[in-house]
């Protein structure tokens, strides 16, 4: 049984992450600009706002055995 799970930035973390031109999904600190680029963990859009996490639809989710290295992650529940 995989021990993956999906994981979205929390809203407090000072960290966005986006979707470059290329492809890249790319972590950014809000207050150093200090940018890391996310290989390895599949993605997708949030479908639905959701209140627990403060995540907004069509924000990106990132699936990991474990949050990435940087931001300050939540685990995902909603679609």
């Amino acid at each position: 049984m995989s021990k993956e799970k999906w994981w979205v930035l929390g809203s407090d973390s000072g960290w966005s992450l986006e979707e470059r031109p290329n492809g890249d999904h790319v972590v950014i600190s809000q207050s150093t600009a200090e940018e890391h680029v996310l290989a390895g963990y599949q993605w997708m859009h949030v479908k639905h706002d959701d209140a627990e996490t403060g995540t907004h639809a069509h924000a990106l989710k990132v699936l990991g055995e474990g949050p990435p290295p940087f931001g300050k992650w939540t685990e995902f529940h909603g679609t």
